[in-house]
């Protein structure tokens, strides 16, 4: 569930203020008192009791997991942990894993595990607490309810849910209420997650659309270019066939002025004086066509180069358009991927990707179109990423691209809407501080996800 927070972020700082109009009540348990306790765990329950304030003593030492109020542990191991960190401490504790085993079966065994202070308890206590070692540092110096409350706002508008819900729940010092609004947010989490893969739903379904479109255009352009290019070799062997019979009469010229030098000395010296400005006129005109037919004949290869050359450029932006049209497939495959399992689908959806992770890097985005860039920020972040825009010089300052840039641990730069002055200066600061720089062809949602993979690879 941590990888989809960023996905419903946005649609749970809007449900804040209701969350907040309603009074805190007490949350009742629904499994009854009686049963029997390996099977209370089954049963849903809602919010922990609230003890009073006044019978809460004073704590001063970080609460232990197996400390908390049983109800805190599903959270914490399907917020906190993903399924992969949960089989690598189940291979440490010494467990055999089944290929068989559903991820269930394995949240399951680990929220019974951790009511006691096991082996199994304390490795995990101990792996949280390093994994959200600057979490718990933060939140150290909250004392008042208000800090508390800001650093749970804060942690909401960032994205990550999983470090500070841990940091609270273990504090000592964090009120009743505040816990209880905690909790129940992170539970409404896992209510709001498919609701953000509706608009890329309806890219890939345009896209998918639009392939086979570009494809019979390609086909179309292609077999043109082949039938234009068959008519230039005909009329290119035309012309040369013209220029060896035009190379073949300059050579009886030469023959004829060999048998002239001959005649000269003979009685008919006027008579061939006349035959010869003839045939010099003659080979003058031929001389004329064969230059024509040359610079006909190396306008039409010119022509040939020029078909083949948009050919091969028509052939490598369909390539890119496929590449892209794969990518993004495979990243609303990976979303969709828990909608379409239905009642199989895991517990902890945290553990289903999300596209390439980004591990926290910030991708700057110089250029494109403003409306595009609220896809793009939520894609990066939902791939856990930080994402800034610079419009390059359109509105903002130029001077600030600096400082954008500077920033940025990745860039990202549509060819298609951008000043070549903002390009010139990016390059230049890609290669003067060695960041990554990605040149997309288009300002489109496939060759920005496209580019973040680039990124993440």
């Amino acid at each position: 569930m941590c990888e989809l927070h960023d996905a419903v972020r946005k649609s749970l700082q809007d449900t804040q203020g209701v969350f907040q109009t309603f009074p805190l009540t007490p949350r009742k348990k629904l499994y009854a008192e009686n049963a029997p306790i390996n099977e209370r765990h089954l049963t849903p329950m809602f919010l922990p009791p609230a003890p009073e304030a006044s019978q809460k003593p004073p704590a001063t030492h970080h609460k232990k997991l197996w400390e908390l109020d049983r109800s805190y542990h599903c959270s914490v191991i399907g917020t906190c942990l993903t399924l992969a960190e949960l089989r690598q401490i189940q291979r440490r504790l010494g467990g055999i894993v089944q290929a068989l085993d559903s991820d269930y079966d394995l949240h399951r065994a680990f929220v019974g595990a951790v009511r006691e202070a096991t082996p199994a308890s304390r490795l995990i206590h101990k792996h949280l607490d390093r994994k959200y070692k600057l979490a718990i540092r933060q939140l150290s110096k909250a004392q008042s309810m208000q800090a508390f409350d800001a650093y749970w706002g804060a942690a909401l508008a960032s994205g990550d849910i999983a470090g500070a819900y841990w940091a609270l729940i273990t504090h000592p010092n964090v009120p009743d209420d505040i816990l209880d609004r905690v909790y129940g947010e992170v539970h409404m989490l896992s209510h709001l997650s498919g609701a953000s893969v509706r608009v890329d739903l309806q890219e890939l379904n345009r896209l998918k659309r639009r392939c086979p479109e570009l494809e019979a255009q390609w086909l179309e352009i292609q077999a043109d270019a082949r039938r234009r290019l068959a008519e230039q070799q005909d009329v290119i062997s035309a012309l040369n066939k013209r220029l060896v019979r035009t190379l073949e009469v300059e050579r009886q010229l030469q023959a004829a002025e060999a048998r002239l030098a001959v005649f000269e000395e003979r009685s008919s010296v006027a008579r061939l004086t006349a035959e010869v400005a003839e045939l010099t006129a003659r080979l003058a005109g031929d001389r004329v066509r064969i230059e024509r037919a040359e610079a006909a004949a190396e306008t039409w290869k010119q022509q040939a180069t020029r078909s083949i050359d948009q050919n091969q450029w028509l052939a490598r932006q369909l390539a890119e358009s496929r590449q892209e049209r794969d990518t993004l497939e495979s990243t609303l495959e990976q979303l969709l991927a828990s909608s379409c399992m239905g009642d199989n689908a895991p517990e902890d959806r945290s553990a289903i990707g999300v596209g390439p992770d980004l591990v926290g890097r910030c991708v700057l985005y110089v250029g494109g179109r403003n409306h595009q860039c609220a896809y793009f920020r939520a894609l990066v972040e939902r791939c856990n990423g930080r994402f800034i825009h610079h419009d390059g010089g359109r509105e903002e300052a130029r001077a600030r691209l600096w400082d954008v840039v500077q920033q940025a641990d990745a860039v990202l730069c549509p060819l298609d809407c951008v000043s070549h002055d903002a390009v010139h200066r990016i390059k230049r600061f890609c290669e003067r501080h060695t960041k990554p720089l990605v040149l997309l062809p288009r300002a489109s949602l496939a060759a920005f996800n496209y580019g973040l993979s680039t990124v993440a690879s």
